[in-house]
């Protein structure tokens, strides 16, 4: 179900969605549907006083959707284009979320020291992972939706700790920065 803080980004996102080129998703409801709630899924994995990274943040997916849910996070989300970083500014203002947004490449940021990485569909896992490296701490986590079919690829420096198919949503993976060979391989139905 819906919260008001969920239902104000909703509303947000229907406002600017065509100026912004942000959704073709006319209907709060169907946003709510595709965006927000699988979104949430992924704090399985986010703690309170976590730092989340939220690479290529787009319209503030995952992001924000998971700030909304546990106000004990700090976000840091990062998106290239500028429009969409301003909006990603304006949701925060408005919100009165914990979070920073930055209009840059991924890459030519100095570490920014999270616990966790997310991303919704902006590279393939083992670039994503790389792309993270140098933002996440010893021991952080990565938490990534993957399609069903995917291979999960073994990255230097990262484990794979959980394999999650959640019931009629998209597969999750959760890798561990610095993780130990031999933990992982887990995979969970629901």
């Amino acid at each position: 179900m819906i919260d008001d803080k969920q239902q104000l980004y909703c509303d947000e996102v229907m406002k600017f969605r065509k100026v912004l080129n942000l959704t073709s998703i006319k209907d709060s409801a169907l946003f709510y549907k595709t965006f927000i709630k699988p979104s949430v899924v992924l704090s399985k994995w986010i703690d309170d006083k976590d730092t989340v990274l939220d690479i290529g943040s787009g319209m503030g997916v995952p992001g924000i959707p998971l700030l909304i849910h546990n106000e004990n996070i700090t976000g840091i989300l990062v998106e290239r284009r500028k429009k969409r970083t301003e909006f990603i500014r304006h949701v925060i203002r408005k919100l009165k979320l914990n979070a920073v947004a930055y209009d840059a490449d991924i890459n030519d940021l100095e570490p920014l020291n999270a616990t966790v990485c997310v991303a919704r569909a902006v590279s393939e896992v083992r670039l994503l992972l790389k792309m993270c490296d140098k933002h996440i701490v010893d021991g952080g986590r990565a938490v990534l939706p993957v399609p069903d079919e995917a291979t999960m690829p073994d990255v230097t420096g990262w484990c794979l700790l959980e394999d999650y198919h959640p019931k009629n949503m998209q597969r999750i993976v959760c890798y561990i920065k610095g993780g130990k060979e031999g933990v992982g391989g887990v995979s969970r139905e629901t």
